[in-house]
């Protein structure tokens, strides 16, 4: 893969992208007294780029235990799980957004409109807060799982009401994944809510597993070209050590040169998993649920106002749906 191109590239197009999953982003719920702030989301959910996903995700995290999924009514919200240690009397909030292609510097971007969220709905609602600095982290989530994950936190408390509160996020297969979580302080602190926060969030990174489809899944529109393009009209280009460019993205294509043509597929499957990891070809989203997963499944062809997805619960307790593993 010609890194350095793809870096540039894939920078330039995130420009936007960045942007768009930062205001998806900051409109996200982060717990009982925080409201989703309302946008506009831009005709078929970035572009398309996503039609059908499916999240599976642990039911237990050491002594946390899912208690409730919900989806928003606004697609590019997406869904959220809640997590409660009974033993503590606290609540994790674990939110799953449809974000697209995503670089270091989107992330970065990102956090600092979440943070940005959060000071403006507690401005809102008349709650005084005391916001820390952003901090950037690295989650460990073993070399079996893939290494470790970048990420950001943020440690803040509410002093007229003695809660400390703490918020996680990173990024995975084309999603944004953000935790939020409260507790009383004392005996909680920001700090050791934090630390509390990032143990979870490293075991969810470790065994969560996301798979979408729809035009990020570029081997469905392949074509032979005499010419490949100049660099500066393309996302991403494959080069063999030694050789002239084999294969590159343009737009929501993928071009091979005529002498690669028998390698075509095998190289639109690559690019494909360097620029949109997760995303697979529509015959194999279906994935086997192991015992300590549970599946959510979304589907981003519905416009806005038809009938919810019945397969998985809107909201409450979790319980079996009427097709499917929820």
């Amino acid at each position: 893969m010609k890194r350095r191109r793809r870096a540039l590239m894939c920078a330039g197009r995130l420009a936007l992208a960045g942007l768009a999953a930062a205001l998806a982003f900051s409109a996200g719920a982060a717990g009982p007294h925080d409201a989703p702030v309302q946008g506009t989301a831009s005709p078929g959910l970035l572009g398309g780029l996503l039609t059908e996903s499916r999240v599976l995700y642990p039911l237990q995290v050491g002594s946390w235990m899912a208690v409730a999924e919900h989806r928003y009514p606004e697609q590019y919200l997406g869904v959220s799980v809640r997590y409660i240690d009974n033993r503590k009397q606290r609540w994790i909030d674990l939110y799953f957004y449809p974000a697209g292609l995503q670089t270091p510097e989107a992330l970065a971007l990102v956090a600092a409109s979440e943070r940005d969220g959060i000071a403006e709905a507690a401005r809102q609602g008349g709650r005084a807060t005391d916001l820390g600095a952003l901090e950037p982290v690295a989650l460990e989530r073993g070399a079996a799982a893939g290494g470790p994950v970048p990420g950001w936190r943020l440690g803040l408390s509410y002093p007229d009401e003695r809660l400390a509160s703490a918020m996680l996020l990173f990024t995975q297969e084309m999603y944004l994944v953000k935790a939020r979580a409260s507790a009383a302080q004392p005996p909680a602190s920001v700090a050791s809510l934090q630390r509390e926060l990032q143990v979870f969030m490293e075991s969810v990174a470790a065994q969560l597993r996301i798979a979408s489809t729809g035009a990020c899944w570029l081997p469905a529109r392949t074509g032979i070209a005499a010419a490949l393009p100049g660099e500066d009209q393309v996302l991403a280009s494959y080069r063999d050590p030694g050789r002239e460019v084999s294969a590159v993205v343009v737009g929501d294509r993928v071009l091979v040169a005529e002498a690669e043509a028998e390698r075509a597929p095998q190289l639109a499957v690559q690019l494909t998993q360097a620029l949109y990891p997760g995303c697979v070809a529509p015959e194999l989203i279906e994935p086997e649920v192991p015992r300590p997963l549970r599946e959510i499944r979304i589907e981003y062809r519905r416009a806005a106002g038809d009938a919810p997805d019945v397969r998985t619960p809107r909201a409450g307790s979790l319980r079996a749906p009427s097709r499917g593993t929820g």
